[in-house]
């Protein structure tokens, strides 16, 4: 292999998952602060407001606005919409309760997450420094190959992520939970032999139909057996999966050691033309597939040289680290004690009885178990890099591809 070949073999990677499960936070907030051209408000500006003016249009006895002075409407709109010489202000404040109405129990989830993470450091005497934050970005950065200064502005303009955001609200919380993660984390020689297997080895070229029970599939595989050569029909007539019919049931080749072993035994015991039993699919009890083998591709890297060695070995590592943070994320939220005064749900810790908010009020809270205040879509909190899947903040364009593993025959 080429130098250019190897430098292009390597997918780059950015900081997610912690980030998706914070990020939406800081996001929110910036929502409340005053855009370019707006002044922010000064602290005591709405000290004498009156309950429900908020957003209302003052007008005197002449149908006129009142009169407010200029500092005043500086500081307490967001907006004045002005037609047919009437206006109608719109406060800072009724934005932000709008705001809050449409995401603030997912923005709250989110700093609740990041809360969680932080006493836990505190707990456990564990420190992330500025210039750990900052280190961490170059590195990511120069496997974009550019310089950091040009990946943070690309963030800012293609995600609308701050620098000063991104290193609160992503990177931290990500290095945070590998330091609570702990242990050292090794490839063993049979992981890096499955891992070569999975991304430079054969790949079995099928066209597949999906059925969510058995009887269907069971249908359609007498079909496609006593007419092999339409198989293409039968995706149309039977198959469930709107993806993979468009194409008329194609789905990218199998590689071995993909996660999904009933499929792959099935797929490697076909020669081209041939069509496969029904098989059942490893997670999902009611799901069925019949593949029809179109051949297999041809490996382009068959040798597992240091290069490639060492790059597998870094995925690897990468995955585990990954697999630990989730762990101990899950664990954190079961031993940390919330009680959501905006959801009226407690979690973790032991059943409330009209907990008290920090104000003094009581309020019924109820228990909904100790896995935390999220659903699974924000976990995976920790590995700054996900190549295939965790692609959430990370810019558009990248500046190389993954290296192709195979051809086909």
């Amino acid at each position: 292999m080429t130098g250019q070949n190897r430098s292009q073999s390597k997918m780059l990677w950015v900081a997610a998952g912690t980030g998706a499960a914070v990020l939406g936070a800081a996001i929110l907030f910036q929502c409340f602060r005053a855009l370019p051209g707006t002044a922010a408000e000064e602290p005591g500006a709405r000290a004498g407001a009156k309950d429900g003016s908020s957003g209302k249009v003052a007008l005197g006895n002449t149908g006129a606005p009142a009169a407010a002075s200029s500092a005043t409407q500086k500081n307490n709109f967001a907006a004045r919409v002005t037609l047919n010489g009437k206006v109608l202000t719109i406060s800072d404040d009724e934005v932000a309760q709008e705001c809050v109405k449409r995401l603030g129990k997912e923005v709250l989830d989110n700093m609740i997450n990041r809360a969680t993470i932080q006493l836990a450091c505190q707990a456990r005497g564990t420190e992330v420094t500025p210039a750990e934050v900052d280190k961490e970005i170059v590195r990511i950065a120069a496997e974009f190959k550019i310089p950091t200064e040009q990946y943070l502005q690309m963030l800012q303009a293609e995600r609308n992520i701050a620098p000063q955001q991104y290193r609160r609200d992503v990177i931290w919380p990500m290095l945070a939970l590998r330091k609570l993660a702990g242990a050292e984390i090794t490839a063993t020689d049979e992981e890096i032999q499955k891992a070569f297997q999975r991304e430079y080895g054969p790949r079995v070229k099928v066209r597949m139909i999906l059925c969510d029970n058995l009887r269907r599939a069971q249908a359609a595989w007498q079909k496609v057996k006593e007419d092999p050569e339409n198989f293409e029909k039968y995706v149309q007539e039977f198959s469930i999966d709107q993806a993979s019919k468009s194409l008329d049931g194609s789905v990218p080749p199998i590689p071995r050691h993909s996660g999904s072993t009933n499929i792959e035994n099935a797929a490697f015991k076909l020669k081209p033309g041939e069509i496969s039993a029904v098989v059942q699919l490893d997670d999902a009890a009611s799901r069925y597939v019949i593949l029809k083998c179109e051949g297999r591709t041809q490996p382009v890297v068959t040798t597992l040289d240091p290069e490639v060695q060492a790059e597998l070995e870094d995925q690897i590592k990468r995955q585990k680290t990954q697999e630990q943070v989730a762990i101990i994320f899950d664990s954190l939220k079961k031993e940390t004690r919330v009680d959501n005064y905006y959801t009226g749900e407690s979690t973790g810790g032991t059943k409330p009885n009209n907990v008290a908010r920090p104000d003094g009020n009581k309020q019924p809270i109820r228990q909904t178990g100790a896995q935390g205040t999220t659903t699974n879509k924000v976990v995976k909190p920790a590995s700054a890099s996900s190549r295939e899947e965790l692609d959430n903040v990370q810019p558009a364009a990248r500046s190389t591809q993954k290296r192709a593993p195979a051809s086909s025959k």
